[in-house]
Parts: C-alpha cells; sequence; structure tokens
C-alpha cells in the first residue's frame, strides 16, 4: 500500500512539472501583432509580403534569431512611435504614416517610394 503511494505520487508530481512546463514554456517571437497588422491594413498592397515575411518587415531576416536588431526601418519606426510595445493602432498607423517620408537605405528612395513599388521598406538594399 505504501509503494502504491509512493509510486502514485511520482505519477501525480511528474504530471505536475510537465504541466507547468507547457503553461511557462514561451511562445515563438512574432512580429507585434498591432505592428504587422497596422502596417498589412495601411499598405494592402503589400499584405502577400507582410504574410511571408512577418517580422522581416522591421528586423533583418539573417542572423536574428532574437529579433533584437532592426533594419533602417525597424528602428525609424521604433523612434517615430518612441515607446516601446505600443499597442495603439492609431499611434502605430500615424508612424508608419510619418515614416514614409524618411530617407531608406535605397539610394535616392524613401520609405514611401518603396512602398510605391510594392517592396518592404526594409528589404531596401
Amino acid at each position: 500500500m505504501q509503494k502504491m503511494f509512493k509510486v502514485g505520487s511520482a505519477w501525480m508530481l511528474g504530471a505536475a512539472i510537465v504541466a507547468v512546463m507547457f503553461v511557462a514554456t514561451p511562445k515563438q517571437a512574432e512580429a507585434r501583432p498591432p505592428f504587422v497588422g497596422v502596417f498589412a491594413k495601411q499598405y494592402p498592397a503589400l499584405k502577400d509580403l507582410v504574410k511571408k515575411s512577418k517580422c522581416a518587415v522591421c528586423h533583418p531576416k539573417a542572423d536574428n534569431k532574437k529579433k533584437k536588431k532592426r533594419n533602417d526601418y525597424g528602428m525609424a519606426l521604433g523612434k517615430a512611435i518612441g515607446k516601446a510595445n505600443e499597442k495603439d493602432k492609431a499611434k502605430v498607423t500615424a508612424a508608419l504614416v510619418k515614416i514614409e517620408k524618411e530617407k531608406s537605405g535605397a539610394k535616392g528612395k524613401t520609405f514611401g517610394d518603396l512602398i510605391k513599388e510594392g517592396k518592404l521598406p526594409g528589404d531596401a538594399k
């Protein structure tokens, strides 16, 4: 009887540990939902590119698994928004419109020029 109690307790403890691991495991990083959603809504012609590129709108594709680095567009957007993790969609939209006029990494083109050409602004090179 005592042995059954120990075995049952071990199973319960194991199940509890597994449950905690599932709850505490971080989710895969994605572009901030308000940012990518607002971007796709603001620029519907780029919707398919945004769906395919996701984080690469604001983050470089290579060498950036943790999404700490930003491309030139991501840096400009962050500066225009001013607040990390802004959730107000109106403020994000205003920042997107504001940085359309800024110079991109593409020679002689603004972010807005690239968007009008059907290109992601962070893919300037």
